[in-house]
């Protein structure tokens, strides 16, 4: 039963979204087009479109499954990544006094500068992980949602 409403909540998103989408043109190829929207109906390259996506959903193929599978592999390791990062950003925070720190900025042609303000160097690394908080919530949720 939850299998069948996920499926027609899908069908219903994929149709009204491709509707938005259809309604949004600036003018009509035909008549027709024009009576069904009207009316509330979704044009037929919307539906035949919504139904192929909803078919991919429910039948597979296994070259959709592996490559659903890679793009998986593609977000796990980017969230790996991410939170490998957070640990070393704590464990920074963990053992900074702040009389010793220093940040420094190198740009491609080799150029440097460093700040060693204990004041200044607390700001970067606050939004530093301020913004790495975001990029891993949105890391973790990509991960969560997905479906392979």
């Amino acid at each position: 039963m939850v299998f069948y409403t996920t499926f027609l909540y899908l069908r219903v998103l994929l149709i009204n979204k491709l509707y938005v989408m259809s309604n949004t043109k600036t003018a009509p190829k035909n008549g027709q087009e024009v009576k069904e929207i009207a009316k509330g109906n979704p044009p037929r390259e919307a539906q035949k479109m919504s139904a192929t996506k909803i078919n991919d959903l429910i039948n597979p193929t296994a070259s959709g499954r592996i490559k659903r599978l890679e793009n998986f592999q593609l977000l796990a390791k980017r969230h790996d990544f991410l939170t490998a990062k957070k640990n070393e950003l704590d464990k920074f925070i963990i053992s900074s006094d702040g009389t010793k720190e220093k940040i420094t900025l190198k740009n491609a042609d080799g150029f440097e500068f460093t700040v060693s303000n204990s004041l200044v160097v607390e700001k970067v690394v606050d939004v530093i992980s301020s913004e790495l908080a975001v990029f891993i919530a949105k890391s973790e949720r990509e991960v969560l949602t997905f479906n392979i």
